[in-house]
């Protein structure tokens, strides 16, 4: 559908299109999935008996299942068409999904949520970036920023899927939520193509001579060859350990938002996936701002910002004790996680070019890796042994200004030509 309605509408650039596609791919991956786990989780915890340091070792367990498969999953999207890769990611997604409806222990259930977590990675950010980025130049940080304001949108449906979960059952649900995937997710991949080359067109469907030659030729090396340069320059080590900080703030209180609000404040699943959903929500407005606004200025400026937001909302999670507070908090932690997140990719991007962005995004997975499975447990070991999530907040705001100076610290990506970065050599 989406094809025939670009060609109708000639005039607009396909990369739009597939911005789009991709927005909705993200959005279904959000509020089905990654933001509707805490959600789940209270469920499990209540059939299963298990702790809140389980529950987080199964969302570890699926982040390092994604850092493991980054550089894997960059070498497929550099050398087998990226809509093969979504296709089998929204085939595994949506078969793991079903399968998670009849799991009866804690072993069915990794095995199972591994099979999800494949599948999840397969047909996600990494994938959908690495089309958005060929396709996109001096409209990279906005095309990158709307589709991940398809994470936001999904999750304002969190709260939709725990009046679910409370009708029907998170069975129910589960299996539901597989059919959705698998009827929604395969036509949008099937959309999908590497670069606009293929069907003739430039990056921001420029003309030919507003780009003199294709971007595809910029940069003298192949991928292989920049990928493992990038793993010998400040500016890989810097933005990667920075990113790794980020995202552990961010799946840390994914995974325990929900939980803590239910259990400090004494407030409903339902009420405080509401909260998740203002929280995401509001996150749309950072991302639309650091689209826009990333395409003009510094955008190692604008993660520097986010970074301090996330270390503030952390300050505020840890000293919350009404739901005023916690509402603030969310608030606050939303505006920097949209500011923040579409500036990763675009980023790399800006320092390495788009033709290796998908392997030095695979290889730099391995050590974003450390903090998604990180934050998670640290929150999860902490309240079990403490009682009280606040020291794990105070500990989280710690790494995010951490962060905040690696962002800070980067060098220039390139020349004024706006070229494919040449980072200079560490150390």
């Amino acid at each position: 559908m989406l094809r025939s309605l670009g060609e109708r509408a000639g005039q607009v650039y396909r990369g739009w299109w597939l911005v789009g596609g991709a927005m909705t791919l993200q959005a279904l991956l959000a509020g089905l999935f990654f933001q509707a786990y805490g959600a789940y989780a209270a469920y499990w915890m209540l059939e299963f008996g298990w702790s809140r340091t389980t529950i987080s070792l199964a969302y570890s367990l699926h982040r390092t299942e994604s850092g493991l498969l980054g550089p894997l999953h960059g070498w497929l999207l550099q050398r087998v068409s990226p809509r093969r890769v979504i296709v089998a990611g929204v085939l595994m997604l949506g078969v793991g999904f079903m399968g998670l409806a009849f799991v009866q222990d804690f072993v069915q259930f990794i095995v199972v949520f591994l099979l999800m977590a494949v599948g999840a990675s397969l047909c996600g950010l990494l994938s959908l970036m690495t089309v958005l980025v060929n396709w996109f130049d001096r409209r990279r940080a906005t095309a990158l920023s709307l589709m991940q304001t398809g994470m936001s949108i999904g999750g304002l449906a969190v709260p939709l899927v725990a009046i679910g979960l409370a009708a029907y059952g998170w069975r129910a649900m589960a299996f539901g939520s597989g059919l959705a995937v698998i009827a929604i997710g395969l036509p949008i991949a099937r959309l999908m193509r590497r670069d606009p080359e293929q069907l003739g067109l430039r990056p921001d469907g420029a003309p030919a001579d507003e780009h003199g030659r294709s971007a595809r030729s910029r940069g003298t090396t192949g991928p292989a060859i920049r990928a493992r340069a990038a793993l010998r320059t400040w500016a890989f080590w810097s933005m990667s350990l920075a990113h790794a900080a980020a995202v552990a703030v961010v799946a840390g209180v994914s995974v325990h938002f929900v939980i803590f609000v239910n259990g400090a404040l004494g407030l409903s699943v339902a009420v405080a996936a509401s909260l998740l959903a203002l929280m995401t929500g509001v996150s749309i407005v950072g991302q639309l701002l650091g689209g826009v606004v990333g395409d003009r200025v510094d955008k190692r400026v604008l993660a520097t910002v986010g970074m301090l937001g996330h270390a503030l909302a952390m300050l505020l999670l840890m000293r919350a004790e009404t739901m005023t507070a916690v509402t603030v908090a969310a608030v606050v932690h939303g505006l920097a996680w949209g500011l923040r997140g579409p500036l990763m990719g675009a980023l790399r991007a800006d320092y390495f070019g788009r033709e290796s962005f998908a392997a030095v995004m695979g290889a730099s997975s391995l050590i974003v890796t450390f903090g998604t499975v990180g934050g998670p447990l640290l929150l999860g070991i902490v309240a079990d042994v403490t009682g009280s999530y606040a020291p794990g907040f105070g500990a989280l705001a710690a790494l995010a200004l951490v962060g905040s100076v690696g962002f800070a610290a980067l060098g220039r990506p390139g020349g004024a030509d706006g070229a494919p970065a040449r980072p200079r050599e560490a150390g």
